[in-house]
């Protein structure tokens, strides 16, 4: 696994998630590589670039996000 600055949607392996909280409302959101594909972002795009382009589904804040990979299956 790839240190999370490094990571890009492509390094994602199968059943590794990316994982947005909310540091305004605590929402979560789990996100697979396919769905962030499908939302026409690039396969090159950095996970921690998404921290900046995320907006909230819970308060509707920009910005306010906290980037992680998580593995299907395990608390992380």
């Amino acid at each position: 696994m790839l240190p999370l600055y490094a990571a890009r949607i492509e390094d994602l392996g199968q059943g590794e998630l990316v994982k947005v909280d909310c540091a305004a409302c605590h929402h979560v959101a789990l996100l697979a590589s396919e769905f962030l594909l499908r939302l026409g972002l690039s396969s090159q795009t950095k996970v921690l670039d998404l921290k900046e382009r995320v907006r909230c589904r819970g308060c509707g804040k920009r910005g306010r996000a906290v980037v992680s990979i998580k593995c299907r299956g395990r608390d992380a």
